[in-house]
């Protein structure tokens, strides 16, 4: 496969990035150095992200027409829309059905970014859509998604899992856990319709935040509703939750945004899953800030580590709620007692 995709880059006189191919191909950008082998014209396709050059690679090793093209893939969904582009099927990145991988996912503007740990080893990627996600991997995989799941029904009354999750972030970061909406108004589309119809339903509106996030809850409810497997797979957690049982049931000191925030987060992380912030590193050089922000990946890397442990995960509540569609309406986190991998 790897070989087919140096070719199609060569004819179509394309370069892309290191970690753009590895996270393709589905494996570490260590593992891909070894598999591109000696230095050739055919693998100089692929260059360092920020010198936009092949590493290492002589005048001469250079391939003709290497600097052609002005833009560079730095985008795994790009470099596959890329290759359709030049009339041929790529092949798909085979680890992908690996047994043992787990996944952590987070909405973006780009669509969803995953973060995929295998083996003790985490890689990052994006899709459109979480169907395309379960479609492309392992049918045994556990995705444990930033996004609610299982919604009332022309009811005020919250669910409790967002209540047992705020009264956890308690005094720090239960601004960060709002309400799910009622799912008659997931069909709107503008703020104001979907405001107005939760007014008329439950006599309660709903916040912008929840407003900009409606489209991605009611594509996870719709999947669910409709595929079987894919309840077994998909667990909802919240990222503050999850850092919160990583920390030993700690909120964070810091706003997710923040610089602080980054380093409280990475430390966490990297008692975890040792190696994990350096992939982080490199995913935040890599992703264009425009379709996934940092916090989105640091986000979907924790839920990806909260997988990682589902045999020692808990939920809030103990015992979750039932939605009148059979979902379980729950947050996964890690136990407080698990110890670090």
């Amino acid at each position: 496969m790897l070989e087919s995709v140096l070719k199609q880059l060569e004819n179509g006189r394309q370069r892309c990035t290191y970690s753009c191919l590895a996270r393709y191909l589905g494996v570490p950008r260590g593992k891909l150095i070894t598999l591109l082998g000696e230095r050739r014209p055919e693998t100089s396709w692929i260059v360092n992200e920020r010198t936009l050059r092949p590493t290492g690679f002589s005048q001469a090793l250079e391939a003709p027409g290497l600097y052609d093209r002005q833009n560079v893939i730095t985008d795994a969904a790009e470099l596959k829309a890329f290759l359709l582009s030049t009339g041929d099927q790529p092949a798909q990145p085979k680890d992908f059905d690996d047994e043992g991988a787990v996944y952590g996912v987070d909405g973006c503007k780009g669509g969803w970014v995953y973060a995929r740990v295998f083996e003790g080893t985490m890689t990052f990627g994006t899709v459109s859509t979480v169907a395309e996600l379960l479609a492309r991997t392992s049918p045994c995989a556990p995705v444990f998604i930033d996004i609610p799941i299982g919604l009332r029904n022309g009811s005020a009354e919250p669910r409790l899992c967002d209540v047992e999750a705020r009264r956890v972030l308690a005094p720090r970061r239960q601004n960060s856990v709002f309400n799910a909406p009622v799912r008659e108004i997931l069909e709107e589309t503008t703020f104001d319709a979907a405001n107005g119809r939760s007014k008329k339903l439950t006599g309660k509106g709903i916040s912008r935040q929840t407003f900009n996030i409606m489209r991605k809850i009611g594509e996870v409810d719709e999947l669910l509703q409709q595929n079987e497997a894919a309840r077994r797979r998909v667990r909802e957690v919240h990222p503050e939750v999850c850092f919160w049982a990583l920390a030993g049931g700690e909120p964070m000191r810091h706003y997710k945004k923040s610089a602080a925030a980054l380093e409280e987060r990475h430390r966490l992380i990297d008692r975890y899953l040792p190696g994990a912030v350096e992939s982080l590193q490199m995913a935040y050089e890599t992703f264009p800030p425009s379709r996934v922000s940092r916090d989105d990946l640091v986000d979907a890397a924790v839920a990806a580590i909260t997988a990682v442990g589902q045999d020692r995960v808990q939920t809030l509540p103990i015992v979750p709620e039932i939605d009148s569609t059979g979902l379980q309406m729950e947050m996964a986190y890690r136990s407080p007692s698990a110890q670090a991998l």
